[in-house]
């Protein structure tokens, strides 16, 4: 049975994926865990190469030898350098929101939002403001593009019509890892697969079914994702 994994971003719970799990194809197993060091009440800090390898180790929990991986944001970027670092493994690449090697420019605004929000309002979101802002400033020291070669997986990177911040990365994606494709989701922003679900799910489960885009999709079944 195929192994579907879904990484949340920075700020988002793994039920960010919700509107995916819902419409799984059959015969599709789907697990939505915890991007390392974003999960609350963890004594756990991001650090990249960790993610990915705490991603490598489903492999062993699910008794399968490949996967198909799809990021948000910051889990983009953890699914990018499982592939990277693995490139056996990972069958298929989903990437939306993804950055590359974020300039402080970019990572400010967040950083600033996350420092004036109060701590116990981050907390009923899911977010812990030490370890956010920690893993914003582990990001800064990030740069994922000299590893674009070595990626073999079948790779669909997904950008928002509205999200300008991460379009420029988008074709640097697509120029770089061999084979890529891209998807533009019309009236959609960063979180493409919250703002336009119906066509984010297309795209996904047409891009794993390797069905091109418009291809008729099978029936999703009502499953619950994982968050453990």
């Amino acid at each position: 049975m195929p192994l579907l994994v879904l990484l949340n971003g920075i700020g988002d719970m793994p039920q960010v994926w919700q509107d995916q799990v819902t419409s799984l194809p059959p015969g599709y197993k789907a697990v939505a865990p915890w991007v390392r060091g974003t999960r609350p009440g963890r004594n756990e800090t991001f650090e990249m190469d960790a993610a990915a390898d705490d991603v490598l180790a489903l492999l062993n929990q699910h008794g399968v030898e490949q996967m198909d991986v799809c990021g948000l944001g910051l889990g983009a970027m953890v699914a990018l350098n499982t592939a990277i670092r693995s490139p056996e493994n990972v069958e298929h690449l989903v990437l939306t929101a993804c950055q590359l090697a974020p300039p402080a420019s970019a990572l400010r605004a967040p950083k600033l939002a996350i420092r004036l929000t109060p701590r116990a309002r981050l907390a009923r979101m899911g977010v812990d403001k030490d370890r956010a802002l920690a893993t914003l400033t582990e990001l800064a020291r990030t740069d994922l593009r000299d590893g674009l070669a070595n990626v073999t997986a079948k790779t669909l990177v997904i950008v928002g019509a509205r999200d300008s911040e991460n379009r420029a990365t988008a074709d640097e994606l697509v120029a770089g890892i061999p084979g890529a494709r891209l998807e533009v989701v019309p009236g959609a922003g960063a979180k493409a697969n919250v703002d336009a679900p119906g066509v984010f799910n297309d795209l996904l489960y047409g891009f794993l079914a390797d069905q091109p885009p418009g291809s008729d999709q099978p029936p999703g079944s009502d499953q619950r994702p994982a968050s453990d």
